[in-house]
């Protein structure tokens, strides 16, 4: 359900847009003689985007989170194809939980925006972000992102940053002192910052983590003091650092990159080893990886790579300051130096 297109893009026109939205669903509802629509907002989510698409696929990736994440999802979507600097429409992303008949709806704003105007939409955000609730940034603008970004594409980042207690982004690509640089300053800035490259590590962390969680284990995680990663790009990619930076912080364990062959991108295979042990966590096709210990027995795992929904359902449920995450950050950066 859409309203029609509202330009200029102020915060009023929006929330007047919004507010007959909401008038609307509930008369329907009342004539349909269904329950009345539940209105849910745990947080903002603001969305940029600079994809060819004009925020179509980010918009749909929204109102997939909002089932298990229910927010008022804003999409910025920089697109030369722009009419105007910047106009915007809102519509209701609603669903029916299994079993009820009541809707749950969340507020959607889209707005587009010509390339050398978004800079200017970080006041219309401001105005538009529920009050008292988290406000997250998810910054898929790869061309801000960039270290050599024209001035407009840094000023529109740097604004909508400020506006945000949260700031997503995913470093794919991206040389790492860059990607760590821009990481670092954010969160010197005070704010909570998040890499879906770091996410999609859960599926090598967790098996890790379990083998280490067993208190009646001998051989302590401690007691491991070095560390190998096989990744197939040419230099250590940045999830290779973060995987080498979680693992050796605790102990400082020497770490050693090599290059190899495997199934798809990215890490290959983890070597940990000590005096009494050694563990390997590799992986053995495209869709599976296989751990096992000198000394214990060896288990297998099914192996894919997360879609963006699932990465992004996975970071918004770390509400507060992730330690694992910035303490691999740290020794990230000090393994590049």
């Amino acid at each position: 359900m859409s309203s029609s297109i509202i330009f200029p893009a102020q915060p009023e026109q929006i929330l007047k847009g919004l507010g007959k939205l909401w008038t609307s669903l509930g008369e329907e509802e009342k004539h349909q003689g269904k329950p009345t629509v539940l209105r849910a907002c745990a947080m903002t989510l603001i969305v940029a985007t600079d994809e060819p698409d004009a925020g179509f696929e980010a918009s749909q990736t929204i109102s997939e989170l909002m089932h298990e994440h229910p927010a008022r999802g804003i999409v910025l979507a920089v697109s030369a194809e722009a009419e105007n600097d910047l106009q915007a429409r809102v519509l209701a992303q609603c669903w029916k939980p299994f079993g009820k008949a009541q809707q749950i709806c969340c507020e959607q704003i889209e707005i587009i925006a010509k390339p050398g105007s978004w800079q200017n939409a970080a006041p219309t955000l401001a105005g538009l972000t529920a009050a008292d609730l988290p406000v997250i940034f998810w910054c898929r603008h790869k061309g801000a992102i960039k270290k050599d970004a024209v001035t407009a594409d840094q000023a529109g980042l740097e604004a909508i940053a400020r506006l945000a207690t949260k700031v997503i982004i995913d470093t794919s690509g991206m040389p790492p002192p860059d990607a760590i640089a821009l990481l670092t300053k954010w969160r010197g800035e005070g704010k909570l910052v998040a890499d879906l490259e770091w996410t999609r590590l859960t599926p090598w962390r967790e098996p890790l983590a379990h083998i280490f969680d067993d208190s009646t284990r001998e051989n302590k995680f401690a007691s491991f003091d070095s560390l190998e990663i096989e990744h197939t790009e040419e230099k250590p990619p940045i999830q290779a650092l973060y995987m080498a930076g979680w693992l050796s912080a605790p102990c400082k364990a020497k770490v050693t990159f090599r290059r190899a062959t495997g199934y798809g991108p990215g890490i290959q295979r983890v070597s940990f080893r000590s005096e009494r042990e050694s563990i390997e966590f590799e992986r053995t096709s495209a869709d599976c990886v296989t751990l096992w210990s000198t000394v214990g027995r060896e288990r297998k795992y099914s192996f894919g790579q997360p879609n963006v929904t699932s990465l992004m359902t996975e970071e918004l449920a770390v509400a507060g300051y992730d330690s694992a995450f910035n303490t691999a950050l740290d020794r990230a950066r000090e393994l590049l130096t």
